[in-house]
């Protein structure tokens, strides 16, 4: 967890540590990460009274609000909102370009349909022993051809 710079309520340019120093007063949270309150109270943005989250408070419909709960007030500052995960960061570090498939649509991501084909391999070829398994699992793997490993990619 790196500093932020964000803009304070008066407009003004400032940088916010997001773990506690190794010399804050508190010896237990030295070097820990801030948690939300303390990340809110330091911006101004901290209101008591507000819960943590509120879905459960709330109608299935999202109303828009950005102040109803300190998760969204969180999640609406446009430094949280433009930081990259760690391990984003560190595949860019290094001049790759990172790409997510959308979460939970397995099918979008040929790596499913070529582990299906290795699967379908080992089911085949396997006598159901533990021993049996770890010698056919790598021949499973190497089962699927380079061609129709490309063929899943564009399909996917």
């Amino acid at each position: 967890m790196q500093p932020t710079t964000f803009i304070d309520i008066n407009g003004q340019c400032k940088e916010q540590e997001i773990v506690f120093k190794n010399n804050y007063p508190d010896p237990d949270m030295r070097e820990k990460p801030k948690r939300i309150k303390k990340v809110l109270e330091e911006r101004g943005l901290w209101k008591i009274r507000l819960n943590l989250d509120c879905k459960k408070y709330k109608k299935k419909k999202d109303s828009g609000q950005i102040d109803c709960c300190l998760k969204k007030i969180i999640a609406s500052q446009p430094d949280f909102v433009s930081q990259k995960s760690a391990i984003v960061e560190l595949i860019e570090g290094v001049s790759y370009i990172c790409i997510f498939y959308p979460k939970f649509y397995c099918e979008l991501n040929f790596i499913e349909r070529y582990w299906g084909a290795s699967k379908r391999y080992a089911r085949d070829h396997c006598d159901y022993t533990w021993t049996g398994l770890q010698k056919i699992v790598p021949q499973a793997l190497e089962s699927v051809d380079i061609i129709t490993i490309r063929k899943f990619a564009r399909k996917a």
